[in-house]
């Protein structure tokens, strides 16, 4: 049977995953404001996410804050072939690859790193939600329609549970291509809910840390 929205929101069996919110996709310094998107759809959903999370950790729901990293070894012909080398994203060790102010990860959140769009690939995701119970994940983060959807239809695949909280992700290609990404996601891999009605079925069901 489904899970209804309020078994997917509960922390029994449930993760709130914050796909790459990094400087490099979420700052004007960044990457990818230098090949030169509008980073202003990705600035107006910041402070929902952050309020999110807080949220999520005041009621006990458990954070797994994914990353991008690359380096010259995951860095493949294959991989590169259609972006701007000089605009490489989230390199190891730099500035655009650190978590963007106000969300980054505190200890007990998970952490995983990842080299390809999607976070279940080539890392160890699968295994750490399975060893906890995860059967339900909440996916918000950037972009919408690349490493957020990825990562949410190879979920979907895997046998998760999918929530895409809609207003808490974004893409720098736009309102249209969030929107056109929902769509998708609505049709064929989970729901779609908002930030605002998560919080309401936790305030109600789950009492807050004190």
């Amino acid at each position: 049977m489904a899970f209804s929205l309020d078994e997917r929101v509960d922390p029994k069996h449930g993760m709130l995953i914050v796909v790459d919110m990094q400087n490099d996709f979420c700052h004007r310094d960044g990457a990818a404001c230098k090949r030169g998107r509008d980073m202003a759809f990705v600035e107006n959903m910041i402070p929902r996410l952050s309020h999110l999370v807080s949220q999520a950790r005041a009621h006990n729901f458990p954070v797994c804050f994914v990353r991008t990293s690359g380096n010259q070894w995951t860095n493949s012909p294959v991989w590169t072939e259609f972006k701007n080398p000089a605009l490489l994203a989230c390199a190891e060790g730099s500035w655009g690859a650190e978590f963007h102010t106000g969300l980054e990860p505190r200890p007990g959140d998970m952490i995983v790193s990842k080299h390809r769009y999607s976070a279940f690939v080539g890392t160890d995701l699968d295994m750490l939600l399975r060893a906890r119970g995860v059967k339900s994940l909440l996916i918000t983060g950037v972009g919408t329609g690349m490493c957020v959807f990825h990562t949410l239809t190879v979920g979907f695949m895997l046998d998760y549970y999918i929530t895409l909280v809609e207003d808490c992700c974004a893409t720098t290609y736009g309102p249209q291509a969030h929107n056109d990404a929902l769509a998708l996601v609505k049709k064929h891999y989970g729901r779609v809910a908002g930030s605002s009605k998560v919080i309401e079925i936790w305030s109600k069901k789950v009492p807050p840390v004190e």
